[in-house]
């Protein structure tokens, strides 16, 4: 798999996004009826146009499909992500939906009593862990004989409890991943192979709505080992209260980086004038943490650099693009002081804390950013607040990528003693309904183009729009298992930049010579 497929990211369906047209929702019905389908319609959004509830789908599905055993005039549903024009289906009432949701599906499948553990770094999340819940409820009615145990972690705990646990021979039975840990975890042989399952589902067919970059991905040496989860692109967040009573226009955000440092520094500021700076332009990660990578990738691209050479053999951090970016971002807080004191021990979570309490004024972040500081602060009123605009670039220059693609990814643990169960879980949390079920509440877009090119309410949001329109300029960092150590070498020396430690130049070049290292690549230029 070469670098320039990995980083084929134009996506021309994605940008043609329609203006916001606004809907009043009808009220949730009292009595069923019978309705026949027309063009774009789908289960999930019948459900949620006359249910209230996108997740009450099943219902409308198992209700039809008893209906046309006793009348032929009713289409049988087999797969609840087509239905055809033209088809008469039945849309029970809210009460009928409510009670067969109720209950175990009549017919779901029978089987000995499982339990799967299932850990993801979003239970830890209020507004995630409140939509994980509610979707496994509709999962417990179709697979009634198994049981959901819950395993919290952190995103930054994640990888080492994973590998950990697996080489032990334990570990959950589904994990969720960055997608930059899969070569690491394969080739570890810390994850399922997948592709028996995928061929049990129709092979080619069944990963036809994923977008094949994604794909891409989760292969390695002919098999999957993971299915796409969350796609998005890092952008630009910016307050524009903030900007407002800077005296900066919120409807034009800063397209260069020198703009940036200038809207950064006019935002760094004393609001309530006693004397001390309260808020400041810039928040980013200085700790070492895997969300580390996601803020400094866009900076060194959109300067140019880049982590690695072309085959990524080698160190690509001497070079003057690299420097240039490395000391910028350091410089934020060295020398401009417009990102807030204690630098190096803030975290993701941190960080938004800042933006939810207005501390900060801009951020890089993509699709979680809004709603978890919503939750945070909810009178900030962060969806209206926040606005969202492309990752700046250096002045005079057109470089091929300036920002950096977020990917996750839904994996089995080998060890699992219900590989066949743990799939259908998969299966279950990647389906299109679901996956327009993260965006609804937490605005994340997906891997599947079905959902990000299709489902109105995502493609008429203006963060989903945005990020979506970064994709063609966004890239992957380098697929190797020798990733987690390059980036946190280069996390290290952000830090001993941040603290005064060594300079910008210093911290760099040791991070540059420990990743030669790292890659055995002892022939590289100046190691």
């Amino acid at each position: 798999m070469t670098k320039k497929f990995l980083n084929l990211l134009v996506i021309v369906s994605m940008l043609a996004i329609t203006a916001p047209v606004v809907i009043a929702a009808p009220p949730v019905q009292d009595g069923g009826q019978d309705y026949v389908v027309v063009n774009d319609d789908w289960l999930s959004k019948l459900a949620e146009k006359y249910l209230g509830n996108l997740l009450a789908y099943p219902a409308i599905m198992e209700l039809t499909n008893q209906k046309a055993a006793q009348d032929s005039s009713y289409a049988t549903i087999t797969n609840p992500d087509l239905i055809e024009v033209g088809w008469k289906i039945y849309i029970p009432s809210a009460a009928e939906a409510e009670a067969y949701l109720a209950v175990p599906v009549p017919g779901a499948e029978p089987g000995e009593e499982v339990t799967l553990v299932f850990s993801d770094w979003h239970l830890t999340e209020p507004h995630w862990e409140k939509s994980l819940k509610e979707a496994f409820e509709t999962y417990g009615a179709l697979h009634p004989n198994i049981t959901l145990e819950l395993d919290y972690v952190s995103y930054g705990d994640k990888d080492t409890k994973y590998a950990t646990e697996i080489q032990a021979g334990a570990g959950p039975d589904v994990i969720h991943l960055h997608a930059y840990s899969l070569r690491s975890f394969i080739e570890r042989g810390f994850l399922l192979d997948l592709t028996p399952f995928i061929e049990a589902e129709g092979g080619d067919a069944f990963l036809a709505p994923w977008y094949p970059q994604t794909l891409a991905m989760m292969q390695y040496e002919g098999s999957y080992f993971a299915i796409p989860g969350d796609f998005m692109s890092m952008a630009l967040f910016y307050n524009t209260n903030l900007y407002q009573e800077a005296g900066l226009d919120p409807t034009k955000p800063p397209a260069t980086w020198d703009e940036f440092l200038a809207n950064a520094q006019a935002l760094t500021r004393d609001k309530d004038g006693d004397g001390q700076v309260d808020t400041w332009g810039f928040g980013t990660i200085g700790a070492v943490d895997p969300g580390f990578e996601l803020r400094v990738s866009p900076i060194l691209f959109s300067h140019g650099g880049d982590y690695l050479n072309e085959d990524y053999t080698c160190s690509a951090l001497n070079t003057p693009q690299a420097k240039e970016a490395f000391a910028y971002f350091t410089g934020l807080f060295t020398e401009h002081e417009v990102i807030p004191p204690g630098v190096t021990a803030q975290n993701p979570g941190t960080v938004r804390e800042q933006m939810a309490n207005e501390q900060i004024a801009m951020l890089l972040g993509s699709g979680w950013t809004a709603p978890i500081v919503a939750s945070v602060n909810p009178d900030l009123n962060a969806f209206e607040v926040l606005e969202v605009a492309d990752v700046p670039i250096k002045a005079g220059t057109d470089p091929d990528f300036t920002t950096t693609a977020w990917l996750s990814a839904w994996a089995i643990n080998p060890n699992t003693e219900h590989p066949q169960e743990a799939w259908e879980l998969i299966k279950f949390i990647t389906a299109k309904e679901q996956e327009q079920k993260w965006f609804e509440d937490a605005r994340v877009t997906s891997a599947r183009s079905d959902v990000s090119e299709e489902y109105q309410p995502l493609v008429t949001d203006k963060f989903a729009k945005a990020i979506a329109g970064q994709l063609p300029k966004a890239k992957f960092v380098p697929q190797i298992k020798e990733w987690p150590q390059v980036i946190e070498a280069v996390n290290t020396a952000a830090q001993l930049a941040f603290t005064g430690d060594k300079t910008p130049e210093e911290a760099l070049e040791d991070a540059h010579n420990q990743i030669n290292e790292i890659l055995g690549g002892t022939g590289c230029p100046g190691f």
